[in-house]
């Protein structure tokens, strides 16, 4: 049964609106349910390099915005002085918690704030990003204190994080899993033109889609591919998505493993392209070191395809061992390879898998409920 609720004004609020940006997909998908259910949304960022048409998008001019740490606080200031009569303010990250906060003193906006975790500090290269993470948790740590009403958290592994390290009262936590628009991400969709595109023919696929950051484990993608390739020579391997603030050290494997001919690097794909890329690959692998959720094996499932990920985190949560893909430890490249193996050996595997994962999105990670869960976190703020 559907919630019946009245129309709501909602402020969502994400200082960077950045493209291939998981949390932007998040504000998207939940903002256009919201609309589709008559609330109003208005998203306010300082930095937009996104069309997010029909929604609503405001660019707060923030003095100093060019200015690490400072930008925290002129920015929500900047956004207090913007922001018209709303029922609620959500936020999605940090700095947007303080604009929350500034709100919830200042105006006496109910405040809700979602979760989406940050990556650990050790599997960053670069200083900047190192203490980058270090000042997001510190911040949120008092920013969780600050005024927010309640928090809603992408994963119950980031629940526990919220518990546990942030000392947060379970009571005011709820949990609700990410979405996924299970109408542009299906399966069955035509991909010829892509297979066209990089002179695939009849090879098999092994899908990666993720920034190129440290912490995403392409590496051990690569460190697999020449025990597959013993296997199943023909295989092409797919990296999709490009770097941003770091990168691994993807160059120095493959002068090492000399299988360059077998790998494909897209760099970005553009969103509207996304869903073809999935629906093209036999295999998705997703070897990250961590995930708050795992929008891309949620993504890979919804196009009916199997999964081969590290099993730690959020990502059992998102992906069933043995029943929608293959779990295997963490780091473990060897591991990597054998459930690579194991699928493309097995094209009834797949396939069961596939069918199975497509439920599962269906049954856990729909925009529908996703949104219905989410206004009965706002009716309770609103009901004080």
């Amino acid at each position: 049964m559907k919630t019946q609720s009245k129309p709501l004004k909602i402020a969502f609020v994400r200082t960077s609106l950045h493209r291939g940006s998981g949390q932007v997909q998040h504000i998207k998908g939940l903002a256009m349910e919201l609309l589709k259910m008559g609330h109003s949304v208005t998203v306010y960022a300082r930095s937009v390099e996104v069309n997010l048409t029909p929604i609503h998008v405001v660019q707060v001019p923030t003095p100093f915005g060019y200015l690490p740490f400072i930008r925290h606080f002129t920015f929500p200031i900047a956004f207090r002085k913007m922001l018209n009569s709303v029922d609620l303010v959500h936020t999605q990250y940090h700095p947007d918690i303080f604009a929350g906060n500034f709100a919830w003193h200042m105006s006496k906006v109910p405040h809700v704030f979602t979760y989406h975790g940050f990556s650990p500090v050790r599997v960053w290269r670069s200083v900047k990003q190192r203490i980058k993470m270090l000042d997001h948790r510190i911040g949120t740590f008092f920013g969780l204190r600050g005024g927010v009403d309640r928090v809603i958290s992408v994963s119950h592994y980031l629940r526990k994080e919220l518990e546990n390290k942030y000392l947060m009262d379970r009571g005011k936590i709820h949990v609700i899993y990410n979405g996924v628009d299970i109408n542009r991400f299906r399966p069955n969709l035509e991909t010829q033109h892509i297979r066209k595109r990089f002179n695939l023919k009849d090879s098999h696929v092994i899908l990666f889609v993720g920034r190129l950051v440290p912490y995403k484990g392409a590496e051990f993608l690569l460190e697999a591919v020449p025990k597959v390739l013993n296997s199943h020579p023909k295989t092409r391997f797919m990296v999709v998505g490009s770097p941003r603030y770091d990168s691994p050290r993807v160059g120095r494997v493959l002068r090492r493993l000399k299988v360059r001919k077998s790998l494909i690097f897209t760099g970005y794909v553009e969103d509207q392209e996304l869903p073809y890329f999935y629906a093209l690959c036999d295999v998705f692998c997703f070897p990250s070191l961590w995930e708050g959720f795992g929008l891309p094996p949620a993504e890979a499932q919804a196009c009916g395809k199997p999964v081969v990920a590290f099993n730690h985190c959020s990502l059992p949560e998102v992906v069933a061992d043995g029943k929608t893909g293959i779990l295997v430890p963490p780091g473990d490249s060897e591991a990597i390879a054998d459930a690579l193996i194991q699928l493309l050996d097995d094209e009834d595997m797949r396939v069961k898998m596939g069918v199975e994962g497509r439920k599962r999105v269906e049954a856990l990670f729909n925009w529908s409920s996703v949104t219905e869960d989410t206004i009965k976190v706002y009716e309770k703020v609103l009901q004080g």
